[in-house]
Order: C-alpha cells, then sequence, then structure tokens
C-alpha cells in the first residue's frame, strides 16, 4: 500500500471512529457509539433470565452494581450470579435512536470485559460447557418474562453457546492460565463469517442487547469496562 492510499485509510478510520450519533441530525448510515464505563452507567439497563420462578430463585444471588472492578479505581458495570441450574442468563440492554428507519444496519460489537474464570475452573466444576459472552440488536425491546414457571428472554438468545436470531456469540469469557484475580479480555465479531445484522423499527429505532449465556455451574462475575459499536447501513 502506498503512503497516498495509508493516509486515506487513515482519514477513513478517523471519521468512522469518531462518529457520534445526534437525534438532532439526519439519520447516520455509518457511524460508531463508544460507552466506557469508568465515566458512567450510560444508560444500559441490566437483567437476567433462564432461572425458575418461586422462592428458590434467592438462591441464584442475583446481583448488579456500578462499582470499581478489583484492584482498579476504574468504575464497571458488575454483574453476578450463582448458575445452580446451569443455565444462567446475565445481561445489559441500551435503546439506540436516531436510525435511519426501517434499514438493515451490520452491526460489530468490540466488548471489554474483566473476568476472572480460567479453563481450570470450568474443568473442576465438572460440566462440559462455559460462561459465552453474546451480542445482538432487536427492534423489540429485550425482557425477561415468565413462562412455564422459569424467567425467559421475549427474545432468541440461543442457548449457552450457540447462537439466535437476535444474539451472536462472540467467544468465552476465559482469562490465560497465567492470570491471577481479574483480567481484561476483549470480544469481538470482527470476522467475515461472523458478521451481524439487524433492521431499525419504523422509528429508526433498536435495542442493543449483550450478556453471557452459562453452562458454568459456579458463580460467575464479571465487570464490564468498554463495548465499543459500529453501525454499517445498507
Amino acid at each position: 500500500m502506498g503512503l497516498r492510499s495509508r493516509g486515506w485509510l487513515a482519514i477513513i478510520l478517523t471519521l468512522f471512529s469518531s462518529c457520534r450519533i445526534d437525534e438532532n441530525e439526519a439519520p447516520l448510515l455509518v457511524f460508531s457509539i463508544i460507552y466506557d464505563f469508568s465515566e458512567g452507567e450510560q444508560g444500559w439497563i441490566h437483567g437476567f433470565a433462564d432461572y425458575p420462578v418461586g422462592p428458590d430463585s434467592i438462591l441464584y444471588d442475583l446481583r448488579y452494581a456500578y462499582t470499581e472492578q478489583p484492584d482498579e479505581e476504574k468504575k464497571s458495570l458488575m454483574l453476578s450470579g450463582k448458575n445452580l441450574n446451569g443455565d444462567l442468563f446475565m445481561y445489559l440492554k441500551k435503546q439506540i435512536t436516531g436510525l435511519k428507519p426501517n434499514t438493515e444496519y451490520t452491526i460489530t460489537f468490540n466488548i471489554e470485559v474483566a473476568s476472572d474464570l480460567n479453563s481450570e475452573v470450568i474443568a473442576e466444576s465438572g460440566s462440559s460447557e462455559s460462561v459465552y459472552l453474546k451480542a445482538g440488536a432487536s427492534h423489540l425491546e429485550p425482557k425477561t418474562v415468565v413462562a412455564s414457571g422459569y424467567y425467559i428472554m421475549n427474545i432468541d438468545k440461543g442457548n449457552q453457546s450457540t447462537a439466535g436470531a437476535d444474539m451472536t456469540t462472540l467467544g468465552e469469557v476465559i482469562i490465560p492460565l497465567n492470570s491471577t484475580g481479574y483480567a481484561i479480555i476483549n470480544r469481538s465479531n470482527t470476522m467475515a463469517n461472523s458478521r451481524y445484522k439487524a433492521q431499525s423499527d419504523a422509528d429508526g429505532e433498536l435495542w442493543l442487547i449483550m450478556g453471557t449465556d452459562s453452562g458454568f455451574p459456579g458463580t460467575t462475575r464479571l465487570y464490564y469496562t468498554k463495548v465499543n459499536v459500529y453501525f454499517s447501513g445498507a
């Protein structure tokens, strides 16, 4: 690549990464949004699903907090739960407005999260499954609803490692074996075969959702530190 080509590429990437959505301007087709949770919760809403209704639900010890991550002074979004039935889903969601109405967007997620899970901990639990990070978007607000005595999602998130119509799987939240305590990991769907698409509604709105689908039968506590979301409209 020549110097001139590299210069143009740098300019394009700078414009793309610095673009922010503004509801007072015309709807955007290509833009990015960066959520740095050290600067605040920024309107993200938490929730839990895939656990039973009733008094035993308290045993799952479901927790959310806007708090400092371990060994760090920066704040983050903490989600925690004890996966007693081997199927717990913990999530965060946020509505995006100002999109072009009824338009298909290709969405790329880059999620930064602090985890303390490694492969040895998973293996010692006796589970053949892990903790999988997922992300997606829907014109329908993702919600926890009750069905057949269980709290479940009203969207298709898939199950554990399997993606659903409304969420794609980004990978496991596993840190290297030589790491101690919590370590930052990044997960993304930047590869061509993992591109995710969703269509805005008639009002130019979409709901983003990210979370963990767990087959690990222990307690999972994660700290979401930063999320970059890139939109490219058709």
